[in-house]
């Protein structure tokens, strides 16, 4: 009896310390997989949140991570080496347009207090901010570290470009400022580059808003995309113009090449293999757009102007007057909003887009970022 009651303890107890060491584990869901981007990961614990950038750079795939919370010391040890970011954040640095068109859509240009590109800007609040001197404006080229530094910023965001490698912001991070790199612009899908707004959501601690504004997002192109996929006779189209004697056209598989596939668009290098730009020669690409029914992205050198389209007046699209660019939302310093907002609003770009081509279909949208322009040729 006593072996047997003594047995029974031993059980008690280790099922004792079963209980509390489960209980110390910190509890996680599974890894947050996004929609359509395919440049981010979320984990999420208790206590904290771990951000992983999947390929910082075109030619890096090495993981970042980042631990986003409240409290330092609710972090384990473990993990105490990647860089953290406490939340919510109250003073950002960006480097990119695009990071300030996020922080515009969740309203809260209040957090913002250095940027670059400033005279580039298209949105009105900024500017406004910019000439209350609300907001630094930093250099375009070059890292002002002194400039950030006496901001004291909680977060420096920046995109995942060459000018932005992790060198140059080494006295920064030194300081105990994370940079955060964000690779938005490295997404091939409209969507994926639109669903980094949830990484601003959890910045911003406004999680919800940020879904929500994803949520409506997405549902508007899919809807409209849906209606485009109804069209029987699709419409070819033109894209881009040269430069010297090169002309480079989206290639299949970039986001350029997804717009047009969703909005309906016949597009004759829609199954070439790549996620930039294809480079052609400018006699290559003539023939292969000549007959096509509209030319889009149409944007000469400013210096030269639409009497550019002088020299096409063999295009169909141009005979037809049917020609569009990306500018009909510019500042006056030549500030596109199409590389601002259109990045979180993907749904507006291709609504302009089946605009276009079959007006029908929408016929009481607006013009967002595209325009009609004139070939300026008799």
């Amino acid at each position: 009896m006593r072996v047997f009651l003594s047995f029974f303890v031993v059980l008690l107890f280790l099922n004792s310390c079963k209980q509390t060491t489960n209980e110390k584990k910190p509890p996680h869901t599974i890894i947050q997989k996004p929609e359509y981007a395919t440049g981010f990961l979320i984990e999420n614990f208790e206590k904290y949140k771990v951000f992983y950038v999947l390929q910082p750079y075109t030619d890096k795939k090495d993981t970042l991570r980042y631990i986003l919370g409240k409290d330092k010391s609710q972090v384990p040890s473990t993990l105490q080496k990647y860089p953290f970011i406490q939340l919510p954040i109250q003073r950002i640095v960006t480097t990119s347009t695009t990071h300030l068109a996020l922080l515009e859509a969740l309203e809260s240009l209040d957090v913002l207090v250095g940027a670059n590109s400033l005279d580039y800007v298209y949105s009105e609040k900024i500017k406004q901010k910019n000439i209350q001197n609300k907001v630094v404006k930093l250099a375009d080229q070059t890292v002002e570290i002194e400039k950030i530094l006496a901001l004291k910023p909680n977060l420096v965001m920046v995109s995942g470009m060459e000018s932005s490698r992790m060198p140059n912001y080494q006295k920064i991070i030194d300081a105990g400022i994370p940079v955060l790199v964000n690779s938005e612009w490295l997404e091939q899908h409209p969507l994926g580059k639109a669903e980094w707004i949830k990484l601003m959501g959890i910045l911003l601690e406004k999680d919800a808003q940020a879904n929500q504004f994803f949520k409506e997002v997405s549902a508007k192109y899919l809807a409209i995309k849906e209606k485009a996929s109804k069209i029987q006779n699709k419409k070819s189209i033109a894209a881009g113009v040269p430069y010297k004697d090169t002309w480079y056209v989206p290639a299949g598989e970039s986001f350029g090449a997804v717009f047009l596939r969703d909005a309906g668009a016949k597009y004759i290098f829609s199954d070439s293999k790549g996620t930039g730009s294809l480079q052609m020669t400018k006699e290559a690409v003539f023939n292969k757009f000549a007959d096509a029914d509209v030319w889009l992205n149409a944007e000469p050198p400013m210096q030269i102007g639409n009497v550019f389209f002088c020299d096409y007046q063999k295009f169909n699209a141009v005979k037809k007057q049917q020609i569009y660019d990306r500018q009909n939302r510019l500042s006056t310093n030549g500030g596109n909003d199409y590389w601002e907002s259109g990045v979180v609003h993907p749904e507006w770009v291709l609504s302009d887009l089946v605009k276009i081509l079959y007006p029908e279909i929408l016929p009481q949208e607006p013009f967002y970022y595209y325009r009609k322009i004139d070939a300026q040729c008799k």
